[in-house]
């Protein structure tokens, strides 16, 4: 079955798949930042994304926003600093080139 699966980095502990998408890897997500400015074990946040990565069985896809809405707020964002661990030749850099649009023109894409 065709089937989209959505799990935090923590539920993917021992899975694999063969497409592994990392959405909003972000300074702040990535390692998490407590808004209580509790202290974060980064070095268990650098283990967590690691788990996260090898769960990609042939393709994995890491993303991140410039900018982002928080509480309703624009936020300038950071990538994540575990990205700079990646060696660069196996990195593909790809830059979206989404803009928003009028939505009378938008039509709703066919997943699978």
């Amino acid at each position: 079955t065709d089937v989209v699966r959505v799990m935090t980095v923590h539920a993917a502990k021992g899975l694999e798949f063969p497409v592994v998408f990392i959405a909003g890897c972000e300074d702040g997500y990535i390692p998490f930042m407590r808004f209580d400015n509790n202290t974060v074990d980064v070095d268990e946040e650098r283990r967590l994304f690691y788990v996260a990565m090898t769960r990609a069985k042939e393709i994995l896809y890491i993303t991140f926003s410039k900018n982002r809405k928080i509480h309703g707020t624009g936020k300038r964002r950071v990538p994540s600093p575990f990205l700079l661990d990646i060696e660069k030749k196996l990195k593909q850099n790809n830059v979206s080139k989404y803009r928003k649009s009028d939505k009378k023109n938008q039509k709703q894409l066919q997943l699978f």
